[in-house]
C-alpha cells in the first residue's frame, strides 16, 4: 500500500507536468493507493483553477473510480502539526498529512517531491 501526494495526482492529470508519464504508470498499477481526504481536495482544486471545474470533476470521478484507491481515514491532527512545525517551512501542511497518513497506515510514499521522501526517512529512522 502507498500513499499519494499531490504530486502524483496532479502528474497524472496534466500531460505538461514533467512526471505525468510516471504517474500513469504508478496509479495503473494494482497495488492500493491510499489518498489523504486533504490531499484529495487539493488536488481536485488546482487541477480545477488551473484547466477548468469540469477537469476537476473529472478526475475527482477517475479517481474515486479506481477500484484500488481509497480516502485515508482522518489522521491525528496533532501528530500531522507536529510534523508541520518540525519542517520549519520545508513541508506545506498538506505534505505533512501524507508523511502522518504513511506513519499512521504503515504505508510506502508515492510522491515525487523530495521533501515528503525525506521528511518520513527520516520519520522511520
Amino acid at each position: 500500500m502507498r500513499v499519494a501526494d499531490t504530486s502524483v495526482l496532479y502528474a497524472l492529470f496534466s500531460k505538461d507536468d514533467e512526471f505525468h508519464e510516471n504517474a500513469k504508470d504508478d496509479i495503473s498499477s494494482s497495488e492500493p493507493i491510499v489518498v489523504p481526504s486533504e490531499i484529495l481536495v487539493e488536488t481536485i482544486d488546482l487541477l480545477a483553477y488551473r484547466f477548468g471545474a469540469s477537469a476537476g470533476r473529472r478526475a475527482l470521478d477517475f479517481l474515486i473510480d479506481l477500484p484500488h484507491l481509497s480516502i485515508s481515514e482522518k489522521v491525528e491532527v496533532s501528530a500531522t502539526k507536529e510534523i508541520y512545525e518540525n519542517a520549519k517551512g520545508g513541508l506545506s501542511l498538506a505534505d505533512a498529512f501524507v508523511v502522518q497518513t504513511c506513519v499512521s497506515v504503515g504505508a510506502g510514499l508515492l510522491a515525487y517531491d523530495q521533501r515528503i521522501v525525506a521528511e518520513l526517512r527520516k520519520r522511520r529512522a
